[in-house]
């Protein structure tokens, strides 16, 4: 099936992409001193839910303009693990050839790593058991799907973590008679 989403970039996803970039790089900005002295010079960036890149109209998703922006940074793009994960094998195909094509990620002293799998599975498995340095994780799933209180638990464990979500709403019978729209819900979560 087809999924009408990543024909083209909507409003709120261009809005919600402007949000998690630029509070991507400011919590980096705060952190990368402590990260530096004290995390082996690492910090991370994890998106459950990462999509294909770009949209049909050749719009670039969060995990292109966060790496972009990465790769031409001197400290981060020595100092950041990304880790994207989507579990849809099309989407995380298409991630890949995107993030090859991303000018400087040779750069990058640790290559983006691309996941194909179910975000509330083995992944939120082990973002709970392992000892996480200094992460920001953005989990935007459609409606609640791989969305869990341990998923959440294992993004803000430790240290330094920051986790923002998404909930869009629309996919489930709870739209306001009053409005008529479908609400979407961000939240963040602080360790």
């Amino acid at each position: 099936m087809v999924d009408p989403f990543f024909n083209e970039r909507s409003d709120q996803s261009e809005v919600k992409a402007a949000i998690i970039h630029d509070y991507f790089f400011a919590w980096a900005n705060v952190i990368k001193a402590t990260a530096k002295r004290f995390h082996n010079n690492k910090i991370a960036y994890i998106d459950l839910f990462a999509g294909p890149g770009r949209y049909k109209d050749g719009a670039k998703s969060t995990p292109l303009l966060v790496l972009e922006r990465v790769a031409n940074d001197p400290d981060l793009s020595k100092m950041l693990v990304s880790i994207f994960n989507d579990e849809e094998p099309t989407h995380a195909d298409s991630l890949r050839n995107e993030v090859q094509n991303i000018k400087g990620v040779e750069k990058l002293r640790f290559k983006p790593v691309i996941e194909n799998g179910d975000a509330g599975g083995y992944i939120g498995k082990w973002m709970q058991e392992t000892k996480l340095v200094p992460t920001f994780s953005f989990i935007d799933p459609f409606g609640y799907r791989g969305l869990s209180l341990g998923l959440i638990q294992g993004a803000i464990k430790d240290w330094g973590c920051d986790c923002v979500f998404f909930l869009q709403l629309q996919s489930h019978k709870c739209r306001s008679s009053q409005s008529g729209s479908w609400p979407s819900y961000g939240c963040l979560v602080r360790s």
